[in-house]
């Protein structure tokens, strides 16, 4: 059967991504019209980030749960065709469009030394692609001892080690990531900060019905929890430097892991998912990959619109980086190996046993 779940979450997930950055261009392009305000709601903007660190966990949740016994032979190249092609792809349009961006002259060795740090360090908005590879490696070497392990152990264990690595480099760098339009912070990107999501949701993948069970039995937790690290996550962000303002912080991983969890218990009660949810859904992956680019002719529209208000602003932003995405994928996806530019649009199987395995990025 298919995991209705899962579907609500990568949807909501995308768009919250989306939402995330449009906030942040309008308070930056509106900066003093939105002064008094501006803070504030960039605190509240931390609620959104949640969004990542769900893609992983749904990621992992869906190779647990569809692959009990191990992923098939020719999983990763399966991957990369749909994936890190694409990635390929858009880091290069990156690389030319930022160094283009920066002024002056524009050289090859420029061009190039941008697409290796946006390849191999993952230095722009595609950089989410590299955690999932490293999560496809470390599930395809760990999954025979996870299934043998004390969940409890590997929970605690992971949990220490995503908690330090956050809270030591939420201290010494603090700096908002490239997902928010800031500096590089190549911490993020490898797999100890995002370690206990994946421990976490191979279990919960696994354990499926026995997880839903007992996000049932104690929901009034779920709800308090859910609640309170909300508070929590914005206060912090609300008393701290603006450069607190990111979720690379170890309060976003108890809120994310909240709100995930409310997530799947409310939607676990749903009898079939809203086909508007499905189709962005489907094409999550290419909203995450595209929509920072279509944020550009965003910016210009705005800048011919200097009057329009801050709200009327988002609702267009929205608008432009959610359907441009979405029509370029459609279109390029009609040639044959058009998906190896902006990824493959998801096409789920009614009569399939199982949910095919397919995260955030594919």
């Amino acid at each position: 059967m298919q995991i209705k779940e899962i579907f609500m979450i990568r949807c909501i997930s995308c768009l919250s991504v989306v939402l995330l950055h449009i906030i942040s261009m309008v308070l930056m392009l509106q900066a003093e019209a939105l002064a008094d305000i501006s803070h504030t709601v960039d605190s509240f903007r931390t609620l959104l980030m949640f969004s990542t660190p769900a893609f992983i966990f749904i990621s992992e949740f869906l190779l647990a749960r569809s692959y009990p016994d191990g992923v098939p032979n020719g999983f990763l190249k399966k991957r990369g065709k749909v994936i890190f092609v694409p990635f390929l792809f858009i880091a290069a349009i990156d690389a030319l469009l930022m160094t283009s961006a920066m002024g002056g002259e524009i050289t090859f060795l420029a061009i190039v030394q941008k697409y290796l740090a946006n390849v191999l360090l993952g230095n722009f908005i595609g950089y989410f692609i590299l955690v999932i590879f490293q999560f496809y490696i470390l599930h395809m070497m760990f999954h025979e001892y996870l299934k043998k392990a004390s969940p409890k152990w590997v929970l605690s264990i992971s949990f220490v080690v995503t908690a330090a690595y956050l809270s030591y480099f939420s201290a010494v760098s603090p700096a908002p990531a490239s997902e928010e339009g800031g500096g590089f912070p190549f911490f993020w990107v490898p797999f100890a900060g995002w370690l206990f999501y994946f421990c976490l949701a191979y279990y919960c993948g696994k354990e499926y019905k026995r997880f839903l069970a007992l996000l049932n039995q104690y929901r009034i937790v779920i709800y308090g929890a859910a609640l309170a690290s909300a508070a929590l996550v914005v206060t912090v962000s609300y008393v701290g430097e603006i450069g607190m303002i990111s979720s690379k912080r170890p309060d976003i991983m108890l809120y994310s892991t909240s709100m995930i969890f409310l997530c799947f218990h409310l939607f676990s009660k749903m009898k079939h998912v809203p086909k508007i949810i499905m189709f962005i859904s489907n094409y999550s992956f290419s909203i995450y990959l595209l929509h920072a680019y279509f944020m550009i002719i965003g910016y210009v529209l705005l800048l011919n619109m200097p009057g329009i208000p801050a709200v009327p602003a988002v609702l267009l932003l929205f608008a432009v980086c959610t359907a441009g995405p979405i029509l370029t994928s459609w279109a390029l996806n009609k040639f044959k190996y058009g998906y190896l530019f902006v990824g493959k649009i998801y096409q789920p199987k009614q009569k399939k046993a199982t949910l095919e395995v397919r995260d955030h990025a594919g």
